[in-house]
């Protein structure tokens, strides 16, 4: 089985990445890393399937100017929980905890779960896919867009 402790360790990795990929600070091939080669993605905007690689890494770049220009400062794992689907795949429910800085200087802070699937490949824990909330209507109820 997955064990927890590397599933925690691995979304503590994962947030200095993203918190580094905000700052404008990341190699992109470093956040392409912590992906499977293909995943899928289920938002409230519907469920999407991709592949790794340079398109993706465009697309997420491309996501993290967005979220520098809406007042994303940091974020934050504050919690892990992990349900075992097989012996290499698990649903890791991690609750983060977004700073923002508003256009008029005052900070919100968001806090949201999403739900990863996780896979070892290789020896190496991957996500091939997350099921998200409506994060745009959070931005907007806390005035960020």
């Amino acid at each position: 089985m997955v064990a927890k402790a590397d599933v925690q360790k691995f979304f503590k990795t994962y947030e200095k990445v993203y918190n580094d990929a905000i700052a404008g600070n990341v190699d992109m091939d470093d956040f392409g890393a912590m992906y499977s080669t293909g995943f899928v993605s289920v938002t409230p905007v519907g469920v999407m399937v991709g592949e790794n690689g340079k398109k993706f890494q465009d697309t997420m770049r491309k996501g993290f100017e967005a979220y520098r220009a809406m007042g994303s400062k940091t974020m934050t794992c504050k919690d892990v929980s992990v349900t075992a689907i097989d012996q290499d795949r698990c649903v890791a429910k991690v609750e983060w905890s977004g700073e923002y800085e508003r256009k008029d200087k005052r900070l919100v802070t968001i806090d949201f779960e999403v739900d990863y699937l996780v896979e070892r490949r290789q020896g190496s824990l991957k996500v091939f896919g997350w099921i998200a909330g409506d994060e745009q209507a959070e931005f907007n109820k806390h005035g960020l867009l």
